[in-house]
């Protein structure tokens, strides 16, 4: 289950909608987490893992052979006990030397998964469930969000639009994308699941992320207090 938002400053950027106009945008405020969306109608509004035991071998003891009393002239001189060799142990083999064996190479972790990645798997997740096709990263994308969270942390504001007044559709062709499609932000979860859950509760940034029309996407995190940006493309 989702948590429930905190008491927070979500933004809904539409073109065209009708609170506060600027620049054919429209911006309500409410928390935490912030969106923006880009009508693909509108106006381009700018860029962006044996033990061997020895075997001994003994004879038979050997008996003397019997004599008789009285001899047959025809009879064979009596045997002479045979002498026999003293029971000699087998020799025993030792197994050739082996060389020692080798440990095994050390494993090499694979490598680490960041949290922006995180997000863009939990987007793909909940959008196959809903029946739309993954996004698909885009350096460009991924260049204007982190872009824009690190100018965020670094000047301590949290807007869709700069202090200069630079709007996300503007960041985004500016940073070498001509398609911008939405913007979801957010603030202070420390895990791509806490932002995540922020969003999916609610209903303009789900809206954004179960988009089928969107095509391609690009994070971005500071977590010089952990300022988060999802661009989204057509």
């Amino acid at each position: 289950m989702l948590p429930a938002l905190s008491a927070a400053l979500v933004g809904v950027l539409v073109a065209g909608a009708a609170t506060f106009v600027a620049s054919g945008q429209t911006v309500a405020h409410l928390g935490q987490i912030s969106l923006a969306v880009q009508d693909p109608g509108s106006p381009d509004p700018g860029t962006t893992v044996p033990e061997d035991t020895a075997a001994t071998t003994t004879t038979e003891p050997t008996t003397e052979a019997g004599t008789s009393e009285e001899k047959s002239p025809d009879a064979p001189p009596p045997e002479q006990p045979s002498e026999t060799e003293p029971a000699t142990s087998a020799d025993v083999t030792s197994p050739p030397a082996t060389e020692p064996a080798e440990p095994p190479p050390p494993t090499t972790p694979g490598p680490q998964v960041t949290e922006e990645e995180q997000v863009v798997t939990l987007v793909n997740d909940v959008r196959t469930k809903r029946g739309c096709e993954p996004v698909r990263v885009v350096p460009e994308l991924a260049a204007a969000a982190q872009g824009h969270s690190s100018d965020m942390a670094d000047r301590d504001y949290f807007d869709h639009t700069t202090p200069e007044g630079v709007g996300f559709a503007e960041r985004i062709v500016a940073a070498g994308y001509p398609n911008p499609g939405a913007e979801n932000i957010a603030r202070g979860q420390q895990s791509a699941t806490q932002v995540m859950n922020s969003w999916m509760e609610s209903d303009g940034h789900r809206a954004n992320i179960l988009n089928c029309q969107l095509t391609t996407i690009g994070v971005g995190l500071d977590k010089d207090g952990w300022y988060w940006t999802q661009n989204f493309g057509y």
